[in-house]
């Protein structure tokens, strides 16, 4: 079990920011009065990986950062974490190492993942709705019944990942790599056809077979 201890004459004595502290005071005033008003500090015991991505999900990104670099809090390890069912919605977790996490039904709503390794990551029933995926690496990733709709996957590297029954209506597939991904049952709606898949009448992808015995 890690236990973070927060001190604000610390912060003060290394040039927090007036935001920083402001954001310090907030949390400290829902502290036991006896422990945060005292000792003017901020105790979190059992740190987690929610704990280390908080400040992401509610615009402090910088702030957390210079935390991080000062050794202050933990660096975020989100590799293998279990965040399922969290709320991420609008998290900036560009470039974040996620490979391997759960995010099971989390709400992920407008978060950017640009550049992010979720290789073998369980995004199944995810609500990735406005999110950017653009340039995240999702091989191997479980997307199965996941909220891709109007979600950014320009340029993302989705080989071998399993996107079947995923809503990717309106998603920007644009220079996506989809090689042995499975797209069967994914919804596409009337958006722009995937090589090797098609729509059928009710919008859903299915394997083009002629194209499937043309590359055999």
């Amino acid at each position: 079990m890690i236990t973070v201890t927060i001190y604000r004459k610390r912060l003060e004595r290394l040039g927090a920011c007036a935001e920083g502290l402001a954001l310090y005071d907030v949390i400290a005033a829902s502290q036991p009065e006896s422990d945060a008003r005292r000792h003017r500090r901020i105790k979190i015991a059992n740190w987690t990986p929610l704990h280390s991505i908080w400040p992401y999900v509610a615009g402090y990104g910088a702030f957390a950062r210079w935390l991080e670099e000062r050794g202050i809090i933990p660096r975020a390890v989100l590799s293998g974490a279990d965040l399922s069912g969290a709320d991420l919605s609008g998290a900036d977790l560009s470039g974040a190492n996620l490979s391997g996490a759960n995010l099971y039904g989390a709400n992920l709503y407008g978060a950017d993942f640009s550049g992010a390794n979720l290789h073998g990551a369980n995004l199944s029933c995810a609500d990735l709705y406005g999110a950017n995926l653009h340039g995240a690496n999702l091989h191997g990733a479980n997307l199965h019944g996941a909220d891709l709709s109007v979600t950014d996957l320009y340029g993302a590297n989705l080989y071998g990942a399993n996107l079947s029954g995923a809503d990717l209506d309106g998603a920007n597939l644009y220079g996506a790599n989809l090689s042995c991904a499975d797209l069967s049952g994914a919804y596409r709606g009337s958006s722009s056809p995937i090589a090797g898949w098609r729509t059928n009448a009710s919008g859903y992808l299915e394997r083009d077979e002629e194209v499937t015995r043309a590359a055999e």
